[in-house]
């Protein structure tokens, strides 16, 4: 199971991150959540997308905090997230996001060989 808190519960937590990058070269919210382990889109981002969304293996159990729990069963590979001109290849899972339009969690991190200092 994963979590997800709202942009506005987010801004007073000391463990994320919101800001203004690019993914797949469209400007977007993008929310770094330290607790979640997945990285997720929006429904309406994700239509922007020109790439085919493919089924997870298994599908996941997101919990929007306050909220009822969603499923994510689709996900795009291989995606492009631009911080500060670097690019970063992420895998993002369709859920309904009521204000962010990308939660990025810390799947990312490893096959980046990012790290958050």
């Amino acid at each position: 199971m994963t979590f997800q808190l709202t942009a506005k519960e987010n801004r007073v937590a000391p463990d994320v991150v919101i800001g203004s990058f690019l993914v797949n070269n469209i400007p977007t919210l993008v929310l770094f959540d330290l607790w979640a382990t997945q990285s997720f889109v929006s429904l309406a981002l994700r239509k922007m997308f020109d790439d085919v969304a493919r089924e997870l293996d298994y599908p996941l159990e997101v919990e929007i905090f306050e909220d009822r729990p969603v499923r994510g069963s689709r996900v795009h590979r291989g995606c492009t997230l631009e911080l500060f001109r670097e690019h970063y290849l992420i895998d993002l899972v369709h859920i309904p996001l009521r204000e962010s339009k990308v939660i990025v969690g810390m799947d990312w991190l490893i096959p980046n060989g990012a790290m958050i200092d």
